[in-house]
Parts: C-alpha cells; sequence; structure tokens
C-alpha cells in the first residue's frame, strides 16, 4: 500500500518517551506532502517516539484505499492515519497529535491548553484576527502540494497580500516567549511552524523580513523549532522540492525546485509593496 521507512530514535538524554511496548513502533500514513502530516512527523522525531512512516500514493488512495480507512470525528476518511502498537487505527491529525503529546516526557500538551488547541486548529477555524483560516493559513497546503501548478499560481497574489497580517497575529501570539510552549514547545509550535515554513517557502521569506521587529521575533522562533534535536535531522533528510518526490503530479512543489522565484510571487511581492 504504502513506502514504509522506519525511524528508530538514538538514545539520547535530552528525552525519554513512554510506549504501550517499548520495541514497538506507531505507523503513520500519509501522502507525500509537506502538509498535515509534517508537525507530526516532527514532534515523534523531537520527542524520540519510534515511528514507521508509510507514504500512500494518492493513485492507490482513489483506488479504494481511502474506503479502508475508519472516519474520523468529523465523518470524513481522509489522511493522516495513525496505527497504534496494538493495531487501532487513529484518524484526525489533533487527535494524533494528543497521542503523541501524551506520550514524550515532558508532555508536549503544554501549559495552556486551550491556547494550544486554537493555535493547532487554526488552518480549520473560518474566523481568526487575520481573517479566514482557511483563506488565509490552511490554502498554503494545497496551493504548494496539490493544486495544478496554473490553478495555485491564480490564488498567490491574494495569499501574498494577506501574509503580513497573518504573521503579524503569529508574532504577537508568541509575545516574547521563546516558544509559543513557554520555554519549551508544545505540539502546536510544530503545526505553526509547518505552516510558516510553507509560507517561507512561497515568498522566500520576504515578508518576514519586511516586518521589522515582529518579523524578527517570529524568525527567531522559525529558526529555535527547527534547531530542535531530532526536528533538525528530520528537516535535513526531507525530500527536495522540485524533484518529484513531494506534491502531487503538477503541483508547484512537485515540480518547482524554488517557489519563492516564480514570477507571479516576485510580481505579487512588488505589488504588496506598492501598496497595489
Amino acid at each position: 500500500m504504502a513506502q514504509a521507512q522506519a525511524y528508530e530514535p538514538q538514545c539520547r538524554g535530552h528525552r525519554s518517551v513512554l510506549v504501550a511496548a517499548a520495541t514497538m513502533s506507531v505507523k503513520l500514513y500519509y501522502f507525500g506532502l509537506r502538509a498535515r502530516g509534517e508537525a507530526l512527523r516532527m514532534m515523534m522525531r523531537y520527542g524520540g517516539l519510534p515511528y514507521e512512516d508509510h507514504i500512500v500514493p494518492f493513485k492507490d488512495w482513489l483506488a479504494g484505499k481511502k474506503e479502508q480507512v475508519p472516519a474520523g470525528r468529523t465523518g470524513q476518511r481522509q489522511l493522516p492515519l495513525l496505527e497504534l502498537p496494538g493495531g487501532d487505527l487513529l484518524p484526525e491529525s489533533f487527535d494524533i497529535a494528543m497521542y503523541i503529546a501524551k506520550r514524550t516526557t515532558p508532555s508536549l500538551l503544554g501549559e495552556d491548553p486551550a491556547q494550544a488547541e486554537r493555535l493547532f486548529k487554526l488552518g480549520d477555524t473560518e474566523e481568526t484576527p487575520f481573517g479566514s483560516g482557511f483563506k488565509h493559513y490552511h490554502s498554503i497546503n494545497p496551493m504548494l502540494n496539490r493544486l495544478p501548478k496554473e490553478e495555485a499560481e491564480a490564488l498567490i497574489p491574494a495569499y501574498v497580500a494577506a501574509l503580513p497580517g497573518t504573521l503579524k497575529y503569529l508574532a504577537g501570539e508568541l509575545g516574547g516567549r521563546r516558544f509559543f510552549g513557554g520555554d519549551a514547545p508544545h505540539y502546536a509550535d510544530f503545526q505553526v511552524w509547518h505552516y510558516v515554513d510553507n509560507m517561507r517557502t512561497l515568498d522566500g521569506g520576504a515578508t518576514l523580513e519586511a516586518l521589522g521587529e515582529p518579523g524578527e521575533v517570529l524568525q527567531a522562533w522559525y529558526d529555535a523549532v527547527a534547531a530542535l534535536p531530532g526536528v533538525a535531522e528530520y528537516l535535513a533528510s526531507r525530500p527536495r522540492l522540485g524533484t518529484g518526490q513531494v506534491g502531487l503530479e503538477g503541483s508547484i512543489h512537485h515540480a518547482v525546485a524554488v517557489p519563492s522565484e516564480l514570477p507571479v510571487v516576485r510580481e505579487a511581492l512588488k505589488q504588496r509593496a506598492a501598496g497595489l
């Protein structure tokens, strides 16, 4: 069904992990996208949780694998999906993140559960202080990973125009803390990092640079998450963009090594700077 890559964490002193059976790993099923599965992979790498990474070809999903997946709380059959050591299947990104967060020591749940959940679910929240969470935040996932390049390019100008408001909001939520979780990350840090990473992939980091102090604050947080033990190694091992290994065929991630160099992105940044 899927290409699998096992990850066994090396022994390291910064963190221990509690699993039902120490020698058994969980199995994560997701597509070859930089989307909803990224935060989960980063959490497991940082937390030292052994897992097998199963990449599900989209053609297999459409050919019937979808019907084999249990419906989540939303009633939808979708990935990511986590297979637990006993064989039970756990759908829904948020529920998977909570499963992982509860099994690391120290916990990745954070000291403010309401804040962590709100930040994790920003992409599924229609009304946010910066506008539509789906339109101005989550839509970067299908824009880069799923849509044909021509369709995605039509959406880029509006998304780039809204980026300053989105990133200012995140900088304000971060405040003066090192992580959204405080001195240490909680599970939402990894989710927000993924979205900001895709935003930076799109505009080459231009929006953060243009924001002044809020951009500097958010960039420092971005760098701190990327340097976390386990996370840094995972990011270095990810398939490169534009190689055909990331994204659906014909998408920007699939075909373009440096999306920020697309003419439509450069023009959108130019128009935004001119106030048009």
